[in-house]
């Protein structure tokens, strides 16, 4: 009987060993182990039952050598193994980690990095108590009154009040910044944890600036800021400030009342206001570098 090949349709033998006379295709394949003739795609062989293919003969020859309860002991060693190097893995990897609620935060800034940009002994003084301050802060989270009271201690502390006088600097004894201090601490206990805006530090280091180098409201005013009114109470305060170098305001035309300030924010407000100090002193000291005179 005669079949055709399915490769090439060409008629031969049915069975033959042989493979198609016009392709070469074999419909049969022989054993390698004892060469009977099997058909395509066969795993055992229908003449001594091996393997028709390298894995299929290893599989049998593993399982000839190794009985079924040695095998089932490998597996079992072979899961164990693998769990445990998970476990080691998550064991070893997590004893560098940390709990960030008991972890103190490591300031980005520290005192000791920055040499004072200043001349005289007091703002020199001032700027390293702020300095120390930031450095044990969180320089990222908001501010709160407190933060502002123990930046306003610290300046008046390190910084005697200047008012005018016949000769030359007068010192006072700064007793209404020190009630006014003591009426922002009370205020900041009944507001523990709530952030300062942007209008609650310009209030507060206009305050602190009237008290110790008698800041005056410019004559004119030049509604700066978009965002405050003509007639708003924030007008003489923000203005003031601006005119000696302290900015509080968000963007040159937008001061932003409302923006709480970070710890970071009201550190370099600090630092303007003892530049300001600073500034007002050597006018002092030296009339003839007041440009109002």
């Amino acid at each position: 009987m005669r079949e055709f090949c399915p490769r090439c349709e060409a008629p031969f033998p049915k069975n033959s060993a042989e493979g198609c006379p016009a392709c070469g295709y074999r419909l049969m394949t022989a054993c390698p182990t004892c060469g009977h003739q099997n058909v395509p795609k066969a795993t055992f062989c229908g003449g001594c039952g091996g393997g028709m293919n390298l894995s299929t003969r290893v599989r049998q020859r593993w399982g000839s050598l190794v009985s079924p309860a040695t095998r089932t002991r490998f597996r079992n060693l072979g899961a164990g193994f693998l769990f445990g190097g998970v476990l080691s893995i998550f064991a070893f990897g997590s004893m560098g980690m940390s709990n960030p609620s008991q972890s103190k935060v490591q300031p980005v800034w520290a005192p000791s990095e920055v040499e004072s940009p200043f001349a005289s002994p007091a703002a020199q003084s001032a700027f390293s108590a702020v300095s120390e301050w930031k450095s044990e802060e969180e320089i990222t989270r908001h501010a709160t009154p407190a933060d502002l009271v123990k930046v306003g201690d610290l300046i008046l502390r390190k910084c005697q009040p200047i008012v005018m006088g016949n000769s030359g600097i007068v010192s006072s004894d700064g007793n209404d910044s020190r009630r006014f201090l003591q009426s922002l601490g009370a205020m900041s206990e009944t507001k523990e944890g709530a952030p300062i805006r942007r209008a609650d530090a310009a209030l507060f280091f206009y305050r602190l600036a009237s008290e110790l180098f008698s800041l005056a409201a410019p004559e004119t005013s030049v509604y700066q800021f978009a965002d405050i009114p003509r007639y708003h109470y924030l007008n003489i305060p923000v203005e003031s400030l601006e005119s000696i170098g302290i900015r509080i305001a968000r963007e040159p035309e937008l001061f932003g009342s409302e923006d709480p300030l970070s710890i970071s924010d009201l550190s370099e407000v600090s630092v303007d206001f003892l530049q300001a100090y600073e500034n007002r002193l050597k006018m002092k000291v030296f009339p003839s570098l007041d440009p109002a005179s």
